[in-house]
């Protein structure tokens, strides 16, 4: 919760969201491909051409971890934990 100046308690929510590991090339030579060292969303995911989500990899991270393209680093994930699916 945080506190207006007008002293108003109001919740403050940080949206949880999945991101997803993805790769560059074929699913079928998965020893060739590329994988980035983010996990993503899908939205950013299905604007890259050639990327495919790995949707086993997923994780729910907040909101507020994602950098302005909706990734994060792997190394950055502390406060994340793994989706059960």
């Amino acid at each position: 919760m945080k506190t207006m100046q007008t002293g108003v308690m109001i919740n403050s929510f940080d949206m949880k969201l999945l991101v997803y590991r993805y790769r560059y090339g074929s699913d079928q030579a998965a020893n060739n491909a590329h994988m980035p060292p983010y996990y993503a969303t899908l939205e950013y995911i299905e604007h890259l051409i050639g990327a495919n989500a790995i949707k086993d990899q997923s994780i729910e991270v907040d909101e507020s971890d994602l950098d302005s393209l909706g990734r994060i680093a792997i190394d950055e994930k502390v406060n994340s934990r793994p989706c059960a699916d």
